[in-house]
């Protein structure tokens, strides 16, 4: 089998049956219900590698707001990790292309030790971005009384704020130990509107630091199956070190205190050790990890190619 003989396409309408089959197994009786079900709701962001008339394989492409996408692993009927570095690309492409997306991710399991999944994304134009720990934190009523800093004054997220959030988070990024390769990916409207979508956004749960009337940093608090999720915490470059960071997080922690949420979680950069040590003395543990891949400023415009 030759790479030539195998068209890696967008899925049309006219797949929904092979597709449908391809993905779920579903027997020939029940193909035609299960696909047009599927067809309805992420259909249109497969793309497939066919020889003939016959589906070797398919990745999916998941958009979201803030001119972001993920990628998911392709499923092959046969380990081909050429065919595989085939089929992410033309995921990524169709996120870049069809939805503007900027910010396109994978994210794989940073115990797996490489193997043909980190060779195909390296061959799909993908580099390592991070290793990203997932925290959480049980929280307790009493966390709703925790005394805050009487210095520091609290502003609340607001269309007439948007500009205030936006410029102070993009100070907050100035010599980042988060995920800095992500520096210039996007515009910080484009940003602020993906942290809106992860999970349940209310403009009471975001919160701008002032002190002696001047923004030394912002927490992003929403509501996520459940539990509270910090989608955002940063303190600008001059106010660090002093205890903003740990104000903002029990900020946030008596916010979902105060709305009953059992937990609170986040996602951080495990190479950023002043925010792993923070949170770690806020009481948060660490629950699983996962190695983020993505797509550099530079090798955007290689997917048109």
């Amino acid at each position: 089998m030759t790479p030539e003989s195998i068209l890696v396409r967008h899925v049309r309408r006219s797949d929904r049956r092979a597709i449908g089959e391809f993905l779920s197994g579903v027997p020939e009786a029940g193909a035609s219900e299960a696909s047009d079900t599927f067809l309805g709701k992420t259909f249109k962001n497969y793309v497939i590698a066919e020889r003939g008339r016959e589906i070797l394989g398919a990745c999916r492409m998941i958009p979201a707001a803030g001119r972001c996408a993920a990628v998911l692993a392709p499923r092959l009927l046969l380990g081909d990790e050429h065919l595989a570095a085939r089929l992410i690309r033309a995921a990524a492409a169709l996120a870049h292309t069809r939805d503007g997306a900027r910010l396109i991710q994978v994210l794989t399991d940073p115990a797996g030790g490489g193997g043909s999944l980190e060779s195909a994304l390296k061959q799909a134009g993908f580099e390592r971005l991070a290793v990203l720990a997932y925290l959480r934190r049980d929280v307790r009523p009493a966390d709703g009384a925790t005394p805050l800093p009487s210095d520091i004054e609290w502003a609340n997220y607001g269309f007439l704020r948007h500009r205030l959030f936006a410029e102070t988070i993009s100070r907050t990024y100035e010599g980042s130990l988060d995920c800095p390769g992500l520096a210039g990916l996007r515009t910080m409207d484009e940003t602020l509107a993906t942290h809106k979508r992860t999970g349940v956004f209310s403009p009471r749960w975001w919160h701008e630091a002032m002190r002696e009337e001047r923004p030394v940093g912002v927490v992003l608090l929403n509501h996520l199956k459940g539990r509270g999720e910090i989608a955002y915490l940063g303190v600008v470059p001059e106010a660090r070190g002093r205890g903003i960071g740990r104000a903002l997080v029990e900020r946030a922690i008596q916010d979902a205190a105060e709305t009953g949420l059992p937990l609170v979680g986040l996602t951080v950069d495990t190479s950023n050790a002043p925010a792993v040590r923070l949170y770690a003395a806020a009481g948060f543990r660490e629950i699983r990890r996962r190695l983020a891949w993505f797509i550099p400023k530079e090798g955007l415009a290689a997917l048109f190619e």
